[in-house]
């Protein structure tokens, strides 16, 4: 796939599994082998971790401010802000409107995401949840 392609798969992605809301394009647009972070889930995995998300912040909105792309690679630079309104990470819903960015890079083959790595601002994350 071209650059482009590979950035337009992303933009998909996010625009489907967050804005979406829709987890199930975890299936269509990931690799069953796909890796997040090092640790091997899957596509299903990852779809079961997005909805864990979703059910935490609703709405959240998700924007990609920064993208770029060599190869097969794609950084995305994102800004997320939503309600919490869920459990997350054994913070239970406070109600409260969050904000925080977030730095992916995304390994693409054959027309789905085969990896991901996140460097997400989880400290300022939390802080607005205590």
């Amino acid at each position: 796939m071209s650059v482009t392609a590979n950035k337009e798969l992303v933009r998909e992605f996010y625009a489907q599994a967050i804005n979406g809301r829709d987890a199930s394009a975890c299936e269509r647009l990931l690799a069953p082998d796909f890796i997040h972070n090092g640790e091997h889930r899957g596509a299903d995995g990852q779809r079961q971790a997005v909805e864990t998300f979703l059910s935490a912040f609703s709405p959240m909105d998700h924007e990609i401010t920064i993208l770029f792309a060599e190869g097969d690679l794609v950084c995305a630079h994102q800004r997320w802000s939503g309600r919490h309104v869920g459990d997350y990470q054994s913070h239970p819903a406070t109600d409260r409107e969050v904000s925080f960015n977030s730095t992916t890079i995304l390994a693409v083959r054959d027309g789905q995401i085969t990896e991901a790595w996140d460097e997400v601002d989880v400290a300022r994350l939390l802080a607005q949840l205590s």
